[in-house]
């Protein structure tokens, strides 16, 4: 939000400086994006004296000029203006100047001659948009001063970052109200508005809870549409552009007063107002050709010809002001702030007005606000105003809170005298009653945040200042931690572990655009299981809880690599929703080109690299591989031949492989993308089996044994019959060849093991290697109905 110094001075008698403001602001928890002092866009600016003006020899429209800019020599300029001429004053901006409008002056030969420099209009000046010649100076500054010292109205601008339940705060009056309350001036009364007298044109009926209160105000006989430049450059400094003077006004009333109006063209309406909920289909065309098809339940203003308004969020094209305008109808309601958002989302709609309803509306303003803005435009525009028409009412239940005031010390750490703490909350505009050395606080209506305690101790805080609290260290609890949840250790470790594999950690949002979610939801949930927001920030992007942390990791990989981050190594450690159930997950992600080497030509096929961290992460957790059965194929997302699953009977424990490439293709991936996901929760009670280091000092065992198999035998699979052959004596089983070919019969392939034996007390005879390698074998053939073949 951005305002200015003058116009905050409009509603704060106050002498502190720019910098005391932003402090304190910063301290009342509004945080000051940037402070911007309009005199600063003239930098190397000056006022000049055009001494004499010759005609350029090689162009007619041009003429060259020697400028006394205060130095010791006067500058050639070359000026193309037909105003230009001997003896007047001139804006010159001078080498190394970068005007308003971007411009970048340099030195500069035109049709040969050099100009050092140029003599501006005032367009290039962002003074107008007159541009026709130069800006001819009334001025007694001497020449080469500052060009801002000629300027009488320059301002400081503001730009400030409230949080979403400051909607107190979402207007001028309010943040010098704030300010005020903190001690940093005195708050000015709001002035006096007068009544309308005129008879009342248009009537209007609620047909809707979600509207409290609608008023209207007709004003007849609008001569003059064109706002002053007062208020054109109000709006320019807050961002807005100006229009006519009845839109501006209602414009500078919500920056103003935060309050939201809305104005008619009385002569384009069709009979009285009502304001209904949609049922569902019209067609509607908003200010902007704003094309949409309203669904059921929308808050709309209608006329007897049907929908003119989005209510509180955008106005009809049909009935919009114009400068021909002479007849207004100024709206002023009270619209429900959920239904206001829930539309907005709905139609991805986003206005002014839309954000200052969603955040809360002072109630007590709404009347003053419509009544000062039927004043102005009278008094700019002319004309006649009506008496108020209104339906429902402003009155809201009030709120009150039972408020201790030693909370401040127990709830926020800083002990503070109650009249203190009584005196804070009263300039804050709270009406407190003291009793039994409590506070009854009743709370003011346009604070439409505030709750509880906990809320009030936050804004004692806020205006003693944060830096009031004492730093104290926490004291250590006498009791151990315990109990902590298996899965948070899980979390723990995996936290800690990822990163020693080479993945960087990334924290991706919980929730996701409805379409990514079906992309991920085959692999842990079914599309009918998938939690739907009912309130999402972002109806497109951000409607339906994540089944999958896939979705973000992509999102994330495709961001860097379109940012030259060539080789994506991404992990993620978090919770996964279904059926209102969380889960958590912890998943990661290889995608991109890895560097060549001179060791490695080719790193770019990471599959068993994937594979192998999965197998590392479970050790990691205490756990052991061999406890999983390992199936081909993950979820639909991976690619079908280059992907696995592990799982425990029938429970799904993780996924890894190859991302399908389709699903590539629809997050702009180029090349292949790995990824593996394990599901924390369902290894919760699992115990675990780490087991201390221990080294034997006896000679081990290495034997290779080659088997002929079918070719749907797995190898993991043999892998793990060789293990259960003496749990004791074998270490490790390692593939090293697979063969298929000549020699062999259809359909069968050769495996080849190396089987690791060891005993931690004694040398292993050549009997005991023989009996090892003959279960070995008797257990191939019975469970694989392998054959041992001939070295």
């Amino acid at each position: 939000m951005l305002f200015s110094l003058s116009w905050l001075k409009n509603h704060l008698e106050t002498t502190a400086s720019v910098n005391q403001i932003a402090e304190r602001l910063v301290d009342l928890g509004i945080e000051v994006e940037a402070v911007e002092d309009e005199s600063s866009k003239f930098n190397n600016v000056v006022v000049g004296h055009i001494i004499k003006r010759i005609q350029h020899p090689d162009a007619d429209k041009l003429g060259v000029c020697t400028v006394d800019v205060g130095e010791k020599e006067p500058l050639q300029i070359v000026c193309g203006a037909p105003n230009a001429r001997d003896n007047i004053k001139v804006a010159v901006a001078k080498i190394g100047a970068k005007l308003p409008n971007g411009m970048e002056i340099t030195k500069a030969k035109m049709r040969g001659i050099t100009s050092n420099g140029m003599i501006c209009s005032a367009r290039e000046l962002g003074l107008g948009e007159d541009h026709t010649g130069i800006m001819e100076l009334e001025t007694e500054n001497a020449y080469g001063t500052n060009f801002s010292e000629t300027l009488t109205d320059l301002d400081v601008i503001f730009d400030v970052s409230i949080t979403p339940n400051r909607g107190d705060v979402l207007s001028v009056y309010g943040i010098a109200r704030d300010l005020a309350a903190s001690g940093m001036g005195s708050l000015k009364t709001l002035k006096n508005v007068d009544d309308g007298t005129g008879k009342i044109c248009i009537k209007q009926t609620i047909n809707s809870s979600d509207c409290s209160f609608f008023s209207g105000i007709s004003i007849t006989g609008i001569k003059n549409c064109q706002s002053p430049m007062w208020l054109q450059k109000k709006l320019e400094q807050v961002g807005l552009r100006p229009r006519n003077a009845v839109v501006d006004v209602t414009n500078f009333i919500l920056m103003d007063l935060g309050q939201p109006l809305h104005s008619y063209d009385s002569d384009k309406l069709t009979g009285n107002i009502s304001i209904n909920n949609a049922k569902g289909g019209e067609k509607y065309l908003g200010i902007g050709d704003t094309n949409l098809t309203l669904n059921e339940g929308d808050l709309t203003i209608n006329d007897d010809s049907g929908v003119i308004a989005l209510a509180g969020i955008l106005g009809g094209e049909s009935t919009a002001v114009s400068d021909k305008t002479q007849n207004v109808y100024l709206e002023a309601a009270l619209f429900n702030r959920s239904r206001i958002t829930k539309t907005g989302q709905a139609h991805q709609v986003n206005s002014d007005s839309r954000y200052r309803f969603e955040r809360g509306v002072d109630n007590e303003m709404v009347i003053y606000a419509s009544k000062l803005a039927s004043n102005m435009i009278k008094e700019i525009c002319g004309g006649n105003i009506s008496e108020m028409d209104s339906s429902g009412s402003t009155v809201k239940e009030t709120t009150e809170i039972s408020f201790n005031p030693t909370k401040v010390e127990t709830f926020g750490g800083l002990k503070m005298e109650k009249s203190e703490v009584k005196t804070i909350l009263e300039n804050l505009g709270f009406e407190v009653t003291e009793k039994d050395n409590n506070f009854k606080v009743i709370v003011p209506s346009y604070r439409t945040y505030m709750n509880n305690d906990a809320d009030l101790v936050e804004e004692v805080l806020r205006v003693k200042g944060y830096d009031a609290i004492p730093t104290v260290l926490p004291p250590l609890s006498e009791n151990s931690v315990c109990n902590t949840p298996v899965v948070r250790g899980l979390e723990w470790t995996s936290r800690y572990f990822m990163p020693s594999l080479g993945y960087l950690e990334t924290i991706n949002y919980s929730f996701i655009s409805r379409k990514n979610a079906e992309t991920f939801a085959s692999g842990w949930v079914s599309e009918n299981n998938l939690v739907e927001l009912a309130n999402p920030i972002d109806e497109a992007s951000m409607s339906t809880m994540r089944p999958s942390l896939l979705a973000g990791l992509l999102d994330s990989a495709t961001k860097n690599i379109a940012r030259s981050v060539n080789e994506i190594r991404f992990c993620e450690i978090g919770k996964t929703f279904y059926e209102n159930v969380e889960q958590s997950h912890v998943a990661c992600l290889i995608s991109g080109l890895a560097k060549k080497t001179w060791q490695e030509n080719d790193k770019n096929d990471q599959l068993f690299n994937i594979k192998a961290d999965l197998n590392a992460m479970i050790t990691a957790l205490g756990l052991s591989i061999d406890t999983f059965q390992i199936y081909n194929g993950g979820a639909d997302y991976y690619h079908n031949g280059r992907s696995g699953t592990l799982k425990i009977g029938k429970n799904i424990i993780a996924y890894f492989g190859e991302i399908h490439p389709v699903i590539t293709k629809q997050f702009a991936l180029k090349g292949k993308t790995y990824a593996f996901e394990l599901n924390l929760s369902a290894l919760e009670k699992m115990k675990s089996k780490t087991k201390p280091f221990i080294t034997s000092s006896y000679q081990p065992v290495s034997k290779d044994m080659a088997f002929i198999v079918e070719n749907d035998i797995r190898a993991g699979d043999m892998i793990n019959t060789i293990k259960k052959s003496d749990k004791d004596l074998v270490k490790s089983v390692d593939l090293f060849d697979v063969y298929a070919g000549d020699n062999l019969p259809n359909g069968k392939k050769s495996l080849a093991f190396n089987v690791t034996m060891q005993a931690g007390d004694r040398t292993l005879k050549d009997e005991e290697i023989k009996t090892v390698m003959q279960k070995i074998e008797s257990l191939a053939v019975k469970f694989h109905k392998a054959e041992l073949r001939d070295s």
